[in-house]
């Protein structure tokens, strides 16, 4: 027994395999390196317990006894031995999976004389195989169609959802050439692929048509892979195919819907280019026109004023009220009439860019006197204009021009819409690099609704009644006070009265 016993661990040190030799009384007597390593624990020699002692359970995951040794009464009895697979808990929390193989050792009479214990470390294999379950596992649920072939276009695999795509069962399709699938006109396209493959390429997302086995054409997506053998031969190709005729419908229907809005604004924007023509058209006619009519309009009027101022005189000996009344509304109708043709006038020379500022520095406070004394001449009976000037300085630079017609419309405007007795007030505020201009009044207000659209051209407030204008007056002011860089802005409460201010920013010297 002992001679035999040295040449089997002998042997044994030969194997990759952990070999344990135990006696007829089931204590070890020998073993080899690789036992020695397979636990990174030394086994006892002379003891009974030289069998890891780590939490155990079998091929099914159930738990075995914590005593539990390879020998037993069975392998005494079992002269072909025993095998089972035992998986070991590791201290670190992962765990091994070993194959036990015990065979009895018997003597000359057929007695059993020990045992020999091989324990494989079968971990990777288990782990090879759980991997591929779990692949074939996610191959067989996956919708896409999954077919694999080798180099000459053999299929050597075909997944359920390939079934489901192209109608083949895998029996029909397995062993049978690619070209099962493939339209004629496209059998050149297989030729490039598997050349793509043998040199090692991947091909991802190619868009191509396959053929059901009813012959009908759907557009998939194509990612082929090598498939290389376990020493890294190219063997054949693993396709990937997914069905793409819901995205094409819905390209299609998205490039339909593009095509379809893209002829709509080609259409729009020549019937927009057409009436904007007609719009230049007509405006080049409004203003060749405005301008006609308020030149031409200006002569008959200069004509009635100088008649009336005539007859003004011719009748002075007679003292009649009545014609004293009638010539003051022959006066105030040419002056409103004269007011109107000015507005429509300015609004030409705006629309069609005539207007320009042109700064030049001034009294600022001389400049707004002389205003105030003008209006006070047109104000209603009762009416007060009042005005002051504050700040460190009174000379400013902007265009007298264009800020005299501004403070002519809001004076005009107050002395309009505010009652006869009331008080007008105008102040100016100059500092470097600040001057603002207000005019308030106590007249009849503008109502909030009709606020936003104050400076639009044309526009009157709803309670300015009967009383006279062309509703063009403030979109002028806006915009000649735009021309000089600065701003317009108000506050106002219905039935109580207007505040206008003008802003303007100005260069700093120095």
């Amino acid at each position: 027994m002992g001679v035999q016993r040295i040449s089997l661990i002998d042997y044994s040190e030969l194997l990759p395999v952990a070999v344990y030799i135990c006696d007829r009384n089931d204590e070890l007597v020998e073993y080899n390196s690789a036992a020695a390593s397979l636990f990174d624990v030394i086994p006892s020699t002379g003891s009974k317990d030289w069998y890891p002692s780590l939490e155990k359970f079998d091929r099914e995951g159930r738990r075995i006894n914590a005593g539990y040794r390879p020998v037993t009464q069975g392998i005494k009895h079992h002269a072909e031995g025993v095998r089972q697979e035992i998986r070991f808990l590791l201290p670190n929390g992962g765990d091994r999976h070993i194959l036990v193989t015990s065979v009895a050792i018997r003597d000359e009479t057929g007695a059993y004389d020990g045992a020999i214990h091989t324990l494989s470390d079968i971990t990777a294999q288990r782990s090879s195989e759980r991997e591929q379950a779990l692949l074939a596992a996610i191959i067989e649920s996956s919708d896409d169609a999954i077919v694999a072939k080798d180099l000459d276009g053999r299929i050597t695999s075909w997944n359920r959802g390939a079934e489901r795509m192209f109608g083949y069962k895998a029996t029909e399709a397995i062993g049978r050439h690619i070209s099962l699938i493939i339209p004629l006109e496209r059998l050149a396209e297989e030729k490039r692929i598997i050349k793509a493959i043998s040199e090692g390429k991947k091909v991802e997302h190619f868009e191509t048509v396959r053929l059901t086995k009813t012959g009908q054409a759907i557009p998939i997506s194509l990612t082929i892979s090598p498939v290389r053998d376990a020493r890294g031969r190219i063997i054949g190709a693993s396709k990937i195919a997914r069905d793409i005729t819901r995205q094409k419908l819905a390209e299609e229907q998205i490039l339909s819907y593009t095509t379809h809005l893209e002829e709509m604004v080609a259409r729009r924007t020549g019937e927009l280019d057409q009436a904007l023509q007609k719009e230049k058209e007509l405006g080049k006619l409004k203003s060749r026109f405005v301008s006609m009519a308020s030149h031409e309009f200006r002569t008959p009027l200069s004509t009635i004023k100088l008649s009336a101022s005539l007859i003004e005189k011719y009748a002075s000996p007679y003292q009649n009220p009545h014609i004293e009344k009638h010539l003051v509304k022959i006066n105030n109708a040419v002056n409103d009439l004269t007011a109107v043709l000015g507005d429509f006038l300015s609004l030409e020379k705006l629309e069609s860019g005539k207007v320009s500022a042109v700064l030049a520095e001034f009294d600022l406070a001389e400049f707004c006197r002389e205003a105030v004394a003008e209006m006070q001449l047109l104000a209603k009976r009762g009416q007060r204009l009042v005005y002051c000037h504050t700040g460190t300085t009174e000379l400013v630079r902007l265009d007298q021009q264009l800020l005299k017609h501004c403070l002519h419309n809001l004076l005009s405007n107050a002395i309009k819409y505010s009652e006869e007795g009331t008080l007008i007030r105008m102040d100016t505020m100059l500092n470097p690099g600040e001057c603002r201009l207000s005019v308030a009044d106590q007249g009849i207000g503008i109502p909030e609704a009709d606020q936003p659209q104050l400076f639009s051209a044309f526009f009157r407030a709803a309670n300015t009644g009967t009383i006279q204008g062309t509703g063009l007056g403030l979109n002028i002011v806006a915009r000649y006070v735009a021309l000089m860089d600065g701003s317009v802005g108000f506050e106002s409460r219905p039935g109580q009265g207007t505040t206008f201010t003008l802003r303007f920013s100005l260069p700093q010297s120095g």
